[in-house]
């Protein structure tokens, strides 16, 4: 050995070693994912704690992709937004006018680079916003449980019925009904709980993440020029705020977070678009919405099993487990595609409170995808030629930087 020989390549890992890894890394996120919701659950025997693992999910986001200081600031962000975006789905305006305010925020962020760590922020709150998981008042679970099982209804619509004390929904009890529904929105110690849920759900990972992640190195955040963010920010302002306007218009709509999130993932900042990837997530997601039906087919409609009183559709949340731990797998492989086949009936299936039939999330879900993706390919090119028009009139002037410093 002379000293200036080459050191050795490091040998290749086997693809049993690659899967393994994956799998542990998945079921590691899974875990943290589902604890605070379990935890949260056994304390106060409510199906809305679950909400807990969709601010789990908005936290490990936000830590990866920005760092523990943007993670705090996330939780606490989510926390303090889910009360008021459940208040503000009352009406068309509030929701569209919350939702803009969101996206505004995200696309602000794009100027340094956070933007995809907090773009789970307005896709997650959509669920909420649009469909709430609600309380169930003591002393109503088996009246709900009967409803749900006989009666095919959502919880929502069960517990609605239950407080309203109708057991039809004929036009003397429809009244009855719409005031249940718009006081499990105003529930002031349900609004405190979801609020709580999101929060803890979210601190979680970013307590615990950063020592499993020390070691791992992370890529700056790359900032963005006005000519980039400003058309980004218009396009998911004006798209995501017009999308909650209609679904929350047309209230039969089930799967309109699934249009929100759609248009949010599927739109691009910069000048060069990438419609291969674009393609694949449309037609990735549109596979994903086949899977869904087939495995409805063999699993059925959904049936709620009581577990610590409440009912819960245990069959259909394990089939969407399983799929979220396969989804995680795919996202740290090169075929980015599985992942988007696998995502959506994932999400569709861990979300099942909010529709009576899995299965309705399907012919809507490929009508969402097809407009999401219409709208987002329109809105791109004409982005596109604005983008490119702000930049060359920018290019000489030099007095136009970008920010030095992130927010956080």
């Amino acid at each position: 050995m002379t000293g200036n020989e080459p050191a050795a390549p490091k040998p290749e890992r086997s693809f049993a070693v690659t899967m393994a890894r994956r799998i542990a890394i998945a079921l590691a996120l899974v875990a943290i994912m589902l604890l605070p919701s379990v935890v949260l659950f056994v304390i106060t025997k409510q199906p809305s704690a679950t909400y807990a693992s969709i601010g789990a999910l908005v936290g490990i986001i936000a830590v990866v992709a920005g760092g523990v200081r943007i993670g705090v600031i996330t939780a606490i962000v989510v926390g303090l937004l889910a009360p008021i975006t459940i208040i503000a789905g009352l009406s068309p305006v509030t929701g569209a006018a919350i939702m803009a305010l969101m996206t505004m925020t995200v696309g602000r962020l794009a100027t340094f680079g956070l933007h995809r760590a907090v773009m789970l922020v307005p896709i997650m709150m959509a669920w909420p916003l649009l469909t709430p998981v609600p309380w169930i008042p003591d002393g109503l679970v088996a009246e709900v449980q009967s409803k749900l099982t006989a009666a095919g209804m959502t919880l929502t619509e069960a517990v609605a019925h239950a407080q309203s004390g109708s057991g039809s929904a004929s036009t003397a009890t429809t009244e009855k009904i719409t005031q249940a529904l718009i006081h499990q929105r105003i529930d002031t110690q349900y609004l405190g709980w979801v609020a709580f849920f999101f929060f803890i759900g979210a601190i979680v990972p970013v307590m615990i993440l950063p020592f499993a992640l020390r070691k791992v190195p992370r890529p700056a955040p790359v900032m963005h020029p006005r000519s980039e963010t400003v058309p980004y920010t218009a396009t998911i302002t004006v798209l995501a705020a017009g999308a909650t306007y209609y679904c929350l218009d047309h209230p039969k709509l089930v799967a309109g977070s699934f249009l929100i999130a759609t248009i949010l993932v599927l739109t691009q900042l910069g000048n060069d678009i990438e419609w291969k990837l674009t393609i694949e997530r449309i037609l990735g997601t549109l596979g994903g919405v086949l899977l869904l039906t087939g495995l409805m087919k063999i699993v059925g409609t959904i049936s709620y099993t009581e577990i610590l009183g409440v009912p819960m559709p245990t069959t259909v949340y394990l089939v969407g487990l399983v799929l979220g731990v396969l989804a995680v797998v795919a996202k740290f492989s090169p075929r980015q595609w599985i992942y988007y086949v696998l995502i959506a009936p994932a999400a569709a299936m861990l979300n099942a409170f909010t529709s009576a039939q899995v299965t309705d999330f399907g012919a809507q879900r490929v009508a969402d995808n097809l407009v999401g993706a219409i709208l987002v390919i329109i809105a791109a090119a004409i982005t596109f030629v604005g983008s490119r028009l702000m930049g060359a009139r920018r290019r000489g002037d030099s007095s136009v930087e970008a920010p030095r410093a992130s927010p956080a």
